[in-house]
């Protein structure tokens, strides 16, 4: 039987006015074929819990928030290939069955988290902070300060490895009678990580933006928030970026765009 070929490009460029330079046009040229993507190493958020079981009390304030789902998801592997069928343009995957998009649906059912509500966003005020700034909210939110000052990325990043390791120092001294308090520093630290190593992780696949300090200064509010939303948008624009730019290293998306071992 005889199997007609794929055609390895866009039938029609009347949308995809973008053709010209997304990476598909290279690696169709045969540009790039010896230069696929490659993952940088990710913050493994799932393998890590695993290692460190969660306090009873953790994992109760963590459910209060929604967001203990992501947890519960466990470790899942990237499906690399879909990025290069991604079009900004229309923001869908073009494939060979025909086209397919992330929903807030999907979000929803994936993640369990909400997507209406309040808009995650940050104060104006936030934009005149400076690096000592975003150290002292650290400080005051969750009770870790880094001890290099190159912990800190430029002005509102920072790396994940001292938080782990302040992770797994203070998670021993968590108790049945610990202070409320402690245990929302505790958990606040937790969510850091999981922001910057799952739901919103950038090209180093090991920094946290500081700026989310401020949706979680207030524990009790954060379901309130239209997390599903702010998700799904952050994936559009990493992938928009992924797909037109000509470099190998490219980092993790989010778990939507993997399958399950």
């Amino acid at each position: 039987m005889e199997v007609s070929l794929v055609h390895p490009g866009p039938a029609s460029r009347e949308l995809l006015l973008l053709q010209g330079n997304h990476r598909s046009s290279q690696i169709w040229d045969g540009q790039c074929l010896s230069q696929t993507f490659r993952p940088r190493c990710l913050d493994d958020m799932w393998e890590f819990i695993k290692d460190h079981p969660l306090h009873p009390r953790i994992v109760r304030r963590l459910e209060g928030t929604d967001f203990y789902r992501i947890i519960e998801i466990d470790q899942l592997k990237f499906d690399w290939a879909l990025i290069e069928r991604w079009r900004p343009e229309t923001h869908t995957f073009h494939i060979p069955i025909g086209e397919a998009t992330i929903t807030l649906e999907d979000v929803k059912v994936l993640f369990v988290l909400p997507v209406d509500g309040i808009l995650v966003s940050y104060p104006h005020a936030l934009r005149d902070y400076t690096g000592v700034d975003y150290l002292h909210m650290l400080q005051r939110l969750t009770g870790f300060q880094p001890a290099e000052p190159t912990a800190l990325s430029g002005v509102s990043r920072l790396q994940l490895r001292p938080v782990r390791q302040h992770f797994v120092a203070m998670g021993v001294e968590i108790m049945d009678d610990s202070p409320p308090e402690d245990i929302d520093r505790h958990t606040r630290l937790l969510m850091l990580l999981m922001f910057g190593g799952i739901l919103f992780p950038n090209t180093s696949g090991n920094l946290a933006n500081l700026r989310f300090l401020h949706n979680l200064e207030w524990l009790d509010d954060l379901s309130g928030y239209s997390w599903g939303a702010a998700i799904l948008g952050y994936l559009y624009r990493q992938m928009c970026r992924a797909c037109m730019s000509t470099q190998r290293d490219v980092a993790g998306f989010l778990p939507l765009l993997q399958v399950k071992t």
